[in-house]
């Protein structure tokens, strides 16, 4: 998926919890790899939910955030509650939602890895008739060993 970083909106899924930092809690898969990438990012995600939770929104389903790294745009798609936490299909669906929303563009290119399987073990079969909602332009990536 790091191929694609560039061409468009990157997302990478995580959760809302953040450490006493404020930075968001990046521990494993894709989100690891960007905070080992981009040391700032979990401390920008932590102040966007901050922000987010302050003003009355809630601080994980359906939130999509925005942030840029030298200007290429990286969003987070909420997939838990909890890092320690299994994926949530209810998460995913309203994260899946906010992001139909929020993008009106069909033209913008979007890669995001595919959501709640590895660390957040759900089954394949259970999150792909939610994936089947989104436009063509979402790219969905997959772990291949």
């Amino acid at each position: 998926m790091w191929d694609a970083f560039g061409k468009g909106i990157f997302m990478i899924t995580t959760n809302p919890i953040q450490r006493n930092d404020g930075a968001v809690v990046m521990g494993r898969g894709i989100a690891l790899q960007a905070k080992t990438r981009f040391p700032q990012l979990p401390y920008d995600f932590g102040k966007i939910l901050t922000q987010n939770f302050q003003q009355g929104t809630p601080k994980y389903a359906g939130l999509i955030g925005k942030y840029s790294v030298h200007e290429i745009p990286i969003w987070y798609f909420m997939v838990k509650s909890h890092w320690a936490n299994n994926a949530d299909l209810y998460i995913i669906s309203e994260s899946i939602k906010d992001l139909a929303e929020t993008l009106k563009n069909p033209q913008v290119r979007v890669d995001l890895n595919f959501p709640g399987i590895g660390n957040g073990k759900l089954k394949r079969e259970e999150v792909l008739p939610l994936l089947e909602q989104l436009p063509n332009n979402i790219h969905i990536w997959e772990y291949a060993n």
